[in-house]
């Protein structure tokens, strides 16, 4: 058993390390991590790769990600990004790990200069989640021509009738689609009135947007780095989840769709300043409050 194991299976020890900044929930076993990033074991060169002189343990190979961020500039942060991103296959893994490491090293503060590129890699992110987006939206609209394509082809037309039908039926099935999908939410909808439900209320309607942010940093609030992997409160707490809250306890969202909600609550993801002083006071509250 290591010193490591032995220590921690005490109480004592294990309290002690962590009142004194000693305990880390990361593993120094060499390789033990994701590599969203690729890297390689070698000399450094000037390009996009992660260098290192031997295969790191976890935590160095996080910070050297962002060490490696921070020698560039403008678009060439971009590209590093780009580089990597297409390089691994998970794309939503991807994008959900730059998140939430974005976001923390945010809200620790990592000077002016740092920051600043920091956050062109956080709007990079929001931007590659729409791409993404409407990727799958665009596919799917192509799917359901493909299959209205075969079915018409396999009657006798003329070409310009044979285009123009399948995109009439095409159309007239995305459309059939969203009226489905239309119907299913207000059923469920119908379902939830007979739940129990909240009917939370404001006084002031400019409150509304603060509310949705303060949700979206509870959802985020996650342990020092020194205790638990830094591991957030919540094993699982989505936007689909903020929506779902909203929609169902606050009497201000009750005639919104869970879709529209959902945008609602991006676009305040996206507004949260984490410099801001009020958002980092809470921030530190919150996560006071829960270590």
């Amino acid at each position: 058993m290591k010193w490591k194991q032995i220590l921690f299976s005490n109480m004592f020890w294990r309290n002690m390390l962590a009142d004194f900044g000693g305990r880390s929930g990361y593993d120094r076993t060499p390789g033990n991590f994701t590599p969203y990033f690729r890297y390689k074991i070698g000399v450094y060169e000037p390009d996009e790769y992660l260098y290192f002189p031997k295969e790191p343990f976890p935590l160095r190979y996080k910070n050297e990600i962002f060490n490696k961020l921070f020698e560039y500039n403008g678009f060439d942060i971009i590209k590093y990004l780009d580089f990597h991103f297409t390089n691994y296959q998970d794309k939503d893994d991807f994008l959900r790990f730059l998140h939430y490491e974005i976001s923390e090293r945010l809200k620790l503060g990592s000077g002016k200069s740092r920051n600043l590129k920091l956050q062109s890699a956080l709007a990079w992110v929001t931007e590659k989640k729409a791409t993404l987006q409407q990727l799958r939206e665009r596919k799917l609209s192509e799917e359901i021509k493909k299959g209205v394509q075969e079915i018409v082809t396999s009657e006798p037309h003329s070409s310009l009738e044979t285009d123009a039908l399948i995109q009439l039926l095409a159309d007239k099935l995305s459309s059939h689609i969203e009226k489905i999908m239309a119907e299913a939410e207000e059923g469920i909808r119908g379902l939830t009135g007979s739940f129990t439900t909240g009917n939370i209320q404001v006084n002031n309607r400019n409150h509304e947007e603060k509310i949705i942010q303060v949700l979206i940093l509870l959802q985020q609030v996650q342990a020092p780095s020194h205790i638990a992997k830094a591991e957030l409160v919540f094993k699982r707490f989505t936007a689909a989840d903020i929506a779902a809250i909203l929609h169902l306890h606050f009497e201000a969202f009750h005639d919104n769709k869970l879709n529209t909600l959902q945008r609602k609550v991006g676009d305040q993801m996206d507004r949260i300043k984490t410099n801001n002083l009020k958002v980092k006071r809470l921030t530190e509250a919150l996560q006071d409050f829960f270590y």
